[in-house]
This record gives C-alpha cells, sequence and structure tokens, in this order.
C-alpha cells in the first residue's frame, strides 16, 4: 500500500491541477455560452455539471465494480449533494446572496426542483425496495434516468423561452474553436486528476478505519466535489452567476443520476437497497440543504434579502450538524 505521506503529497498535486482545470471550465464555459447562445445556465448545468461530476463517476462505478464498496458510492453521492449546496451557500454570503440567487430565471428553479425530485426518489426507492429488472439494472434507476432527462428538457425549454436573443453575441470560427477546445482540455484535466485524487483519498481513508459511508459523505464527496467548487468559485469571480448555480445544482441531479450508472455495474441487487442509515441521514440532509437553496432563491424573487441572508447562513450549519449525524450513525 502507499505510503501516507505519499498519498497525501498525490493528494494535494492532483487537488491543485483540479482546481486550475475547474477554472478553465468557468471561462471557457462563459465563452461557449456566449458564442453558442445556449446561457450560462445550461451551459453550466449541462456542459459543466457533467464534467465536473466526472470525478464522482469514476469513483462510484469503481467503488460498486471493482471494490465491490456500495457503501462507499452511496455517501459520495449523497455526500457529494450535501457539500455542492454547502459550499454555494458560502459562494453567496461572499459574492452576495441577490447576486448568486436573485437574478435567476423559471430555468433555474426548475433545475433546483428537478434535483430535489431526484433525492426523494433515491429516498423513496432505498425506503420501500427497489426491485431488480431483467438484465444489470432497477427499476428504481431507470426510473431515476428518465426522471433526470425529463427534468433538463424542461430546464431547457424554460431557459429558451426566458433568453433575450438580442443579447447573444455573434460568434466567430475561431472564437468558438477556441473556447471548445479549451473547455474540452480542462475537462480532461479535471477527469484525470480526479481520478488520481479519488485514489489518493481511498489511500489515505483506508488507514482511518472510519466507516465507508462516512467516508463517502465527508472525504470522497469532497475530494470529488473539488472540480465543482473550483468552478463556484471561479465563476462567481467572473461574475457569470448562471455558470455557478448550473454547475451546482446540475451536478447535484446528475450525482443522483449517477446511480443508474453505478446500478448497472452492482451484482448483488439494485444498489438503492444497500442504503443504510448513515445513507438515509445523509440523503435527507442533501434535500433539506437543496431546499434551503429553494427557499433562498423564492425569497430573493420577493426581494426579501433578510431572510434570504439569514436562511443562506444557516445552510452551512445545517451542513455540519448533518454530518456529525452521519458519522454517529456510520459508527454503530
Amino acid at each position: 500500500m502507499e505510503s501516507l505521506g505519499g498519498a497525501v503529497t498525490m493528494f494535494l498535486v492532483s487537488a491543485a491541477f483540479v482546481i486550475a482545470g475547474g477554472v478553465g471550465l468557468a471561462r471557457f464555459g462563459d465563452d461557449i455560452a456566449d458564442v453558442t447562445g445556449w446561457g450560462k445556465l445550461w451551459v453550466g448545468t449541462l456542459l459543466v455539471g457533467i464534467a465536473t461530476s466526472l470525478p464522482e463517476v469514476v469513483v462510484n462505478v469503481s467503488a460498486v465494480w471493482l471494490e465491490k464498496n456500495p457503501g462507499l458510492a452511496l455517501g459520495n453521492v449523497f455526500g457529494a449533494d450535501m457539500i455542492n449546496v454547502f459550499v454555494l451557500a458560502l459562494v453567496a454570503l461572499v459574492f452576495g446572496v441577490k447576486h448568486l440567487f436573485g437574478v435567476q430565471g423559471r430555468d433555474t428553479e426548475l433545475l433546483i426542483l428537478t434535483g430535489m425530485v431526484l433525492v426523494a426518489m433515491a429516498l423513496f426507492f432505498g425506503s420501500f425496495g427497489d426491485i431488480k429488472l431483467v438484465g444489470w439494472t432497477s427499476v428504481g434507476a431507470v426510473l431515476i434516468g428518465v426522471a433526470y432527462v425529463y427534468g433538463m428538457r424542461l430546464v431547457y425549454k424554460a431557459g429558451k423561452t426566458d433568453m433575450d436573443l438580442e443579447d447573444i453575441r455573434a460568434p466567430t470560427t475561431t472564437r468558438a474553436r477556441n473556447a471548445w477546445i479549451g473547455f474540452l482540455g480542462s475537462a480532461a484535466v479535471v477527469i484525470v486528476a480526479g481520478r488520481f485524487l479519488a485514489g489518493s483519498a481511498d489511500a489515505i481513508a483506508e488507514a482511518s478505519g472510519i466507516s465507508a459511508s462516512f467516508i463517502g459523505v465527508l472525504l470522497v464527496s469532497i475530494v470529488t466535489t473539488l472540480p465543482e467548487g473550483s468552478v463556484t468559485v471561479a465563476a462567481s469571480l467572473r461574475r457569470s452567476y448562471g455558470i455557478a448555480m448550473g454547475n451546482v445544482y446540475g451536478s447535484c441531479a446528475f450525482n443522483i443520476t449517477i446511480i443508474s450508472i453505478a446500478d448497472l455495474f452492482y451484482t448483488e441487487g439494485p444498489l438503492l437497497r444497500a442504503m443504510d442509515g448513515a445513507h438515509f441521514a445523509a440523503a435527507i440532509s442533501a434535500l433539506a440543504l437543496m431546499s434551503m437553496g429553494y427557499a433562498v432563491y423564492r425569497l430573493c424573487r420577493s426581494d426579501a434579502l433578510t431572510p434570504a441572508r439569514l436562511v443562506t447562513a444557516t445552510i452551512p450549519v445545517l451542513y455540519v450538524v448533518a454530518l456529525f449525524v452521519v458519522y454517529a450513525l456510520g459508527q454503530r
């Protein structure tokens, strides 16, 4: 097994590359939104959100297929959603709650609701049991995948309706090409560095003796959400708040959909049947945090900024409390 010092060094180096790749995704995603006219939220949701969630895909498939560790995979999914909203709340407190949540449209609302519905579906099938279909998937996994596609369709249609076509700048071939090359290059950096990041985190976690569920919720989810965090901060620095919101909630929605992908590689039965008490606590916490984000969105729409700031400031507190609960349940 790799030494702890070597694992920590690899962790730090990989984290630096992930952050650099995240900055690139924010920059070039912003350019793609301009040259394509797709809108910043949609680019943040589909392109940036999925690109930054690829480390979660790698970790979850590896966990259930190679390591036979569904607890780690499920903990990573729900823990990633928790920390995504936690980071968004911190960024909103620094850059202004009104700036992040107040300028969003109907497409943002539908995106947040889609993520909440997907978490609720995972909780339902985890609580009442999932049914394995003929082949390698299950009813819950299929329905979650279908719900994700339908939700993204609604988000796209709402974004196209709200978009002011007069604001779209005519793209040049060179600018469009450079934007796509830069975006794909940044995504490649995130994917490769994210794999090393996850591997080094696993090596560090192995020596701790802490439960797989909590490791998934805390350490591995922090590691795999570094791309999302770096994009959220970088996009906010560029005042591309649509990219930031789309990245966070798009990643939250896609993370749950990863269950549908990982379920194909889990041969012991429906993956959601492997949920334990710590997973349920993490999923409920993720749903609560996402719901608080939705409350902030609604409050900003009505110009109730003081309550919006108060709810935003409560999100980090709830996140810390939730981690304690997950840890306590995971140690039983």
